[in-house]
């Protein structure tokens, strides 16, 4: 994997939609930070009993991206595409709750080879 030159930002990618969610303490998290498939999406969006019915997404232009950390808030933020590879961050509030919030994210495909160094859906 190429690494990026000294002082390379990246190109900051934007989500295109947002949602979060809970999951309960004593359901395992998933370790991907991204999904690739409707199949992988409506796992998530049960495990994390997000509100309303699963978004149709045309996983070809787009990639999910998520994270699950233990507070009452997570969110992605920052994300940057350097040398094919989008990396996040997550910010997640201090307090340590009875559940795990779930960041989702949707972005566009373009140009991503990996996520957090990672193959896409992993």
């Amino acid at each position: 994997m190429a690494t990026a030159a000294y002082g390379d930002t990246g190109t900051p990618v934007k989500p295109l939609n947002t949602w979060s969610g809970r999951l309960p303490l004593g359901v395992q998290p998933p370790l991907q930070s991204s999904l690739a498939t409707r199949e992988d999406m409506a796992r998530i969006w049960a495990q994390c009993h997000v509100k309303g019915a699963v978004p149709e997404i045309d996983f070809d232009r787009r990639i999910v991206l998520i994270a699950i950390r233990r507070g009452s808030s997570a969110k992605l933020t920052q994300a940057r595409l350097v040398d094919g590879n989008l990396t996040t961050n997550v910010v997640v509030t201090p307090d340590m709750p009875p559940y795990m919030s779930c960041a989702i994210a949707v972005v566009d495909r373009t140009g991503i080879k990996t996520v957090n160094g990672a193959p896409i859906g992993r």
